[in-house]
């Protein structure tokens, strides 16, 4: 008996082992034009450092892989050789390392993945974003000058299709990194709420994710800065290198319209002429414009004093460099951001209603109540 069970025993450990396991059957187009020492290689997409954990030789246009499968990650997989950068969209994709075996076709321009149910989803799912995508630019083309409102409407349904499609998508994929992708598609457009609710049903890794944890924290951060909260001080350097707090500004018995912004961020350079508007009409005893200058590339504040001498920005500001300490405790994830400050330095107003032409109308509006 001893005889007959021993090799069983190793059939069924290695038939168990092998479900563990993704085999990948792939191909290159257009071989020829590879340099001689082309290899393809596989690294790890969800670390940051992006590390190298296997290679292939390309024999006649063709290469196998296998590897452990773990249907929680993503991997990139890239023909590379010298002076090869690793970011060249050029016979590359990336695929769920999930157990099977599944084809990859790596081509100069829009490389495929076939074979695998996740992998299959997760093409499913691009598929669908971009067909809603495709209908939006089609849709919007036809619309004049004159049809903002209809745009805007298009615009609002769109997002409740891409909303609807990634919630059902991560419904059907909480345990595999369908739902991560997923996540990322609509986590800045829901609140803290509806985010903990998502992430309550969904697999660790995403609760753990770094970035996914960034944006819980700046939601987080958000709800205690909302309307009605009282304003939290931070601390930085004016333009003329001198220490200066938020709380020299707010909370001294003056209307305070905060600009979080960056000397590289295009949309905070457009919003400058609106700033500038409003600084100009309404500044005065009851009300004052601030300019919060955060993310410094360099960290230093030259390029933020470079930036306010170029636009005129003639207001008072407070450079922060690249201390992220203002953005955090704000819960700001994206600039320009715009809050409007109380006298008594209650957070009054935050959002859209103070952003382009709704500026000076809201903030005059709220100021002479």
């Amino acid at each position: 008996m001893k005889k007959v069970l021993l090799p069983l025993f190793l059939l069924i450990l290695a038939i168990a082992c092998g479900q563990d396991t993704y085999t990948i059957k792939g191909s290159i187009e257009n071989p020829e034009a590879l340099p001689e020492d082309a290899k393809v290689y596989v690294s790890d997409r969800t670390d940051p450092q992006l590390p190298v954990i296997d290679s292939a030789v390309i024999e006649n246009g063709s290469f196998t892989l296998k590897g452990k499968a773990d249907p929680e990650k993503m991997y990139n997989i890239y023909v590379g050789y010298p002076d090869h950068s690793v970011g060249d969209p050029r016979w590359a994709t990336s695929f769920i390392p999930e157990k099977g075996s599944y084809d990859i076709i790596l081509r100069e321009r829009l490389s495929t993945v076939s074979g695998g149910k996740i992998n299959e989803a997760l093409n499913e799912f691009k598929e669908s974003i971009q067909e809603i995508t495709d209908d939006f630019r089609k849709k919007v083309a036809d619309f004049g000058d004159d049809e903002e409102e209809k745009a805007q409407a298009l615009y609002d349904e769109t997002m409740e299709k891409m909303n609807e499609l990634s919630r059902q998508t991560i419904k059907k994929n909480a345990n595999n990194y369908i739902s991560l992708i997923a996540l990322q598609n609509i986590i800045y457009d829901i609140d803290l709420e509806d985010l903990e609710n998502i992430l309550d049903h969904c697999g660790s890794f995403v609760k753990e994710n770094d970035r996914i944890k960034r944006i819980h924290d700046c939601k987080v951060a958000e709800e205690a800065t909302s309307e009605g909260k009282a304003f939290v001080d931070f601390s930085g350097k004016t333009p003329e290198g001198a220490d200066v707090k938020l709380s020299d500004f707010v909370g001294k018995g003056k209307w305070v319209l905060a600009d979080f912004w960056a000397s590289w961020c295009g949309p905070c350079m457009r919003e400058i002429p609106n700033i500038k508007k409003t600084h100009e009409t309404l500044s005065g005893d009851k009300f004052t414009v601030l300019g919060i200058a955060v993310w410094e590339t360099n960290g230093d504040n030259t390029k933020s004093a470079d930036r306010m001498k170029e636009k005129e920005m003639t207001w008072p500001q407070i450079f922060v460099g690249d201390d992220k300490t203002p953005t955090d405790v704000y819960g700001i994830v994206g600039i320009p951001t715009m809050i409007l400050f109380a006298p008594d330095g209650t957070i009054c107003k935050r959002g859209e209603d103070l952003r382009g032409e709704k500026m000076m109308e809201t903030v005059r509006d709220i100021i002479n109540q």
